[in-house]
Order: C-alpha cells, then structure tokens, then sequence
C-alpha cells in the first residue's frame, strides 16, 4: 500500500472480532480503493481487505487505532474508521471535542446563558430548515449537476438515461411503480435529481401540476416481439437495448434470430427462418388465416419447460411446427425433448378438437395441397 492508505493502515493497532472476541491478523489485511458491482456512481471507495476477501458493511469488527491528531488510541466499528478513511478524516472524537475554536464557543455559550440554565429558564431553540418547493429542488438540482466535473457526468450517463434515451423508450412503456403511474405524458423525465448520499444525483419522474415527483421503479414494458406485458425493476436495465424484449423472446432470441412480419390484416406475426417465411407469406397468398401457435408447457427431466408452437392456422384448426434437419433438432429427438413437446401440443389439439402437424421441407407440399382442399 502507498499513499493516504498507508498511513491509516499503520495507526491501526489491532481488529476484533466482536461476536468471540479473536483478533485478526493484521498480516492478512490490507486497505485498498474497491469498486463495488452495485455502486450508482462507479466511483471506488476504501474498504477492508481480510484475506484478499473484501469486508462488508454488515460485519461485526472492532479497529483499535491511534489518533493521527493526539495519539490517544480509541476503539470504534469498522464502518466508522472506513468512514474516516474515505473522508480523510485526522481527528479522533477526544481531539475533535478539545479543539480551541469549540472550546472558546462553548465557554462563551455557558457565560452567556449559565443564569437560564440554572433557573430553568434556557429554552434550546430548535433551528427550523427551510424546505424547498419542488421548482427550488430542480433548480437545485440544475445547479449543483452543472458544478460537478465532466468525469463524473459522464460516468453517470454511463448507467443512467438520458433524455434521449428515455423518450427512446416511453413509448413501450405501459406504466411504473407497480401500475401506480398509467398516464406518463403527465410526468417528465429529470434525469439529475439531487440526493443527498453518496450517489449525490438519481432520476426521477416529476409531476410539477401535483408537486409531485416518483422514482421510477418496477416499470412495464410491452415487448418488441410478442407484444406481452412485463416488469423490469429500474430503467437502467434498458440503457443499451435496442429492442425491448421479455425475457421468453429475449431468451429465444439469442439462440435464433426472431423476425416480425406485417400481415394483410394489420396484425404481425414472428418467425425465424427461410421456410416459416414462405409459409407465412403462402398463407397470406392463399387467403388462409395464420397467427402465431399457443405457449404450451411441458415436462422434461423432471423441469417444466415451455413450448412456443411455431403458427396456428385457426380456421382450419390446425397446429403448424415447421422443422428443418438442423443438428439441434435432431439433438432434442434423441434426448426425448422434441416427443415431450409433440405429447403437449397433441393433448392441448385434443382438448380444443385441432390437428397437430410437423412439416419438413420434403413434406411441405403435400401440406399445403391437404390445406387448401380442408
């Protein structure tokens, strides 16, 4: 260790254990800058190291150090020495309470008021803050982020959404903070709200008619794909997203590459391959109604799976699942998967009086000539 670091490593004099009293060896610990995965502002800070294991808030350890200041040796929580080192604080609190300044201002309040105290007269006032209307905070706001270095605002939008971002994806959302907010054209987007923690800014959805201003947490999104309805927990998660997907088609997508089609009636429709295209568009040629098929689910290995079939043509009461002779396929024929999605999709045709059909290129003529003459 060099540096600032150093110098409060060495003033301490042991770490315990408070829960069985054991001392930890000073030779296995060290104080190093960390950034923490799940910090807001991506700014390392000092911590703990005990066995190249960084120590977390919740810890029960007790550091007996000596005071840079008067070299009275003091014990308090890790978390406070932290606290101090990241502050670059120097004083102890015996140092800090003896200091001339605080001594002085203390004497002269006794002096002044000693005769009120006595008689019980003194009557401590309480200093009452002002609190700011909404307009005063944003403007606060406003001010302190355009003091703040371009590092820092860079890192930020980094994580964060900008304006632009956030207009990118309003419009696929359908409400916020658990249905609480359905009408967002009433809120705006202020990226830099000021807090006071160590993130020191967070975005926020204000209501400046109502006063009122909302984190914007537990979003619903209508997906890019499938068109469903689901959650995420911050915006956050869509800095980078192109496409809004669930996690079902988020999923699918990233083994094949699903692709939406615009059918003659205005409704759309996925696919993913060559020959579901052709399907598609035979369809849409011959007049027959296609959509997507039913998500069915279904058992394997003892795993409940889901099995979204490839078209539904509903007037003809059918079920299409379009295959080619891909090594996946025949990967799940062997292991039994492909059957147990065929046994799901044959009980739920049986159930809703369909027909279920496999269709290989070879095969697919002669499917479309049985359809057009059903």
């Amino acid at each position: 260790m060099i540096g600032m670091e150093s110098i409060y490593f060495k003033s301490i004099v042991s770490i315990r254990d408070k829960n069985d009293n054991s001392n930890v060896p000073l030779t296995s610990c060290k104080i190093q800058k960390i950034l923490s995965t799940y910090s807001n502002t991506k700014i390392p800070i000092y911590k703990l190291i005990v066995d190249n294991k960084s120590i977390s808030r919740n810890n029960s350890y007790l550091v007996l150090y000596t005071c840079q200041t008067c070299n009275i040796q003091n014990e308090i929580t890790l978390n406070l020495f932290m606290r101090k080192v990241n502050k670059e604080t120097k004083c102890c609190e015996s140092c800090k309470n003896s200091q001339e300044i605080k001594c002085k201002n203390q004497s002269q309040f006794m002096k002044d008021n000693i005769h009120k105290i006595r008689s019980g007269e003194y009557i401590n006032e309480v200093v009452k803050v002002k609190s700011n209307s909404l307009e005063e905070h944003l403007k606060k706001s406003k001010e302190d982020w355009d003091l703040e270095d371009e590092n820092f605002k860079e890192q930020y939008f980094l994580h964060h959404l900008t304006d632009e971002d956030y207009t990118r994806v309003s419009c696929k959302i359908i409400s916020i903070s658990n249905d609480k907010i359905t009408k967002l054209n009433d809120w705006n987007y202020f990226p830099t709200y000021r807090i006071y923690n160590q993130s020191r800014f967070t975005p926020m959805l204000v209501h400046k008619t109502e006063n009122r201003t909302e984190k914007p947490n537990y979003i619903k999104f209508k997906c890019d794909i499938c068109e469903c309805e689901y959650v995420h927990r911050d915006l956050e998660i869509v800095k980078n997203h192109l496409k809004l997907l669930c996690q079902q088609c988020s999923l699918v997508n990233k083994k094949f590459h699903l692709r939406k089609k615009t059918l003659n009636d205005g409704t759309s429709i996925l696919w993913q391959s060559v020959p579901e295209r052709r399907f598609i568009e035979w369809c849409q040629e011959k007049q027959i109604k296609i959509k997507n098929g039913p998500v069915l689910p279904y058992s394997f290995k003892e795993t409940m799976h889901k099995y979204r079939v490839d078209f539904e043509l509903p007037d003809k009461k059918v079920l299409v699942e379009i295959k080619d002779n891909h090594c996946w396929h025949r990967e799940e024929q062997k292991t039994g998967k492909f059957r147990a999605k065929e046994l799901s999709a044959t009980e739920w045709c049986k159930n809703h009086e369909y027909t279920y059909h496999v269709i290989f290129p070879r095969t697919m003529q002669k499917f479309k000539d049985s359809m057009i003459s059903l």
